[in-house]
């Protein structure tokens, strides 16, 4: 794997990541959620990093089944408590909020979504990791660096946009309620 089928290859799990927050929160919120991740694009580049993890640290897993959903459920759920607590730490909030569901801690993290995660690494091997090299496959050779630039430096403009609200309280997305959640 070439280091632009990589970059690629992140940005569509990163993307992915984000069609399946806003489809799982539009059903348990039952009105549309279109806004998921730190930015304004349709990236939750967690989802990136853990497909990242899955594949370099889990793959030794992926022949036995309750073995890789048990590390895919501890990897997972670790993202989310270093993320949230990253995220406390910047911005004195996190984007999400599992403090209605049982068995969680501080709204961080609960046995449902980790059961989730857990199943979720079971897909990737399964069926999610080939399809997706196989659809960044499909992008001519000669486009694949320009289109892992492209997205990389579109990235890095709106994480420095955002941060930059963010950081000087003019989050122009303080009224979102569902999309962002807003926990102290």
């Amino acid at each position: 794997m070439t280091i632009y089928h990589m970059i690629n290859w992140f940005f569509l799990f990163s993307f992915f990541g984000y069609l399946l927050e806003c489809v799982v929160l539009s059903v348990e919120h039952r009105q549309p959620v279109m806004d998921r991740g730190f930015g304004h694009g349709p990236f939750c580049i967690i989802y990136g990093f853990g497909a990242i993890g899955a594949y370099w640290i889990l793959r030794p897993f992926a022949a036995n089944p309750v073995a890789l959903f048990t590390a895919s459920m501890v990897m997972a759920t670790s993202m989310e408590v270093v993320t949230a607590e990253l995220m406390i730490r910047l911005f004195g909030s996190f984007w999400w909020d599992y403090s209605k569901k049982p068995l969680n801690y501080r709204g961080i993290i609960c046995l449902e979504s980790s059961i989730g995660w857990g199943f979720l690494g079971i897909i990737f091997f399964r069926f999610l990791d080939g399809a997706v090299h196989s659809m960044v496959a499909m992008v001519p050779e000669s486009y694949e660096p320009k289109l892992a630039m492209m997205l990389v430096v579109y990235y890095l403009l709106d994480f420095s946009y955002c941060m930059h609200l963010r950081l000087n309280g003019d989050d122009d997305d303080d009224s979102d309620t569902v999309g962002r959640l807003k926990v102290y």
